[in-house]
């Protein structure tokens, strides 16, 4: 179960960040950006005002690539690794960005963007949109192209969302989390 205050997540974070020492061979090899990302996905995950209304037994968390399913495959342990949030499984799957267009996500979805989606993002975000799903990247700037949740490292990592595009997606955080978060309009 992943129940956390927002002095809590940021505590979090900044240990998960901080601990730099005992990292796994599939973190070995990740850009740090990726590594924080997949140390913050829980707390944006558990942030969603959502789950609390949905009853799905796991959460579907989308690895979505354009060309690189290795780094996707990659990544998968480290989020599988978490085993629940807000007591639900995890059900952790990577998926090029063409299979995700084909699939029909539930609204309690959240795809986390593994690799730049260059001239695709815009058609990745207007599908999530339309699905009500949300979307998190670790890649620097895609926040401010228009995806709703990412992060931002100044002296300290903190949570990045576009309050645009959760608007138009429909999806709502908690207050605490947004409170922390750095908000780009």
């Amino acid at each position: 179960m992943l129940r956390l205050s927002g002095k809590a997540i940021l505590l979090t974070l900044a240990l998960s960040v901080s601990s730099g020492g005992s990292t796994s061979l599939a973190q070995e090899i990740l850009s740090p950006r990726l590594q924080i990302g997949v140390s913050i996905l829980p707390a944006v995950i558990a942030a969603n005002k959502r789950l609390a209304g949905e009853g799905a037994d796991s959460l579907p968390i989308y690895l979505v690539y354009r060309n690189n399913r290795y780094l996707a495959e990659k990544l998968r342990p480290a989020i599988e690794k978490t085993g629940q949030i807000r007591k639900r499984g995890l059900q952790v799957e990577s998926l090029s960005l063409d299979a995700l267009l084909d699939s029909d996500p539930a609204p309690t979805s959240t795809i986390f963007i593994v690799e730049s989606m260059g001239d695709e993002l815009g058609q990745l975000l207007e599908f999530a949109r339309s699905k009500r799903v949300l979307v998190f990247s670790p890649l620097k700037g895609d926040v401010e192209l228009g995806v709703p949740t990412g992060f931002r490292v100044t002296d300290k990592v903190l949570p990045m969302v576009n309050m645009s595009s959760l608007k138009q997606s429909n999806i709502q955080l908690k207050a605490f989390f947004l409170r922390v978060a750095v908000k780009y309009e």
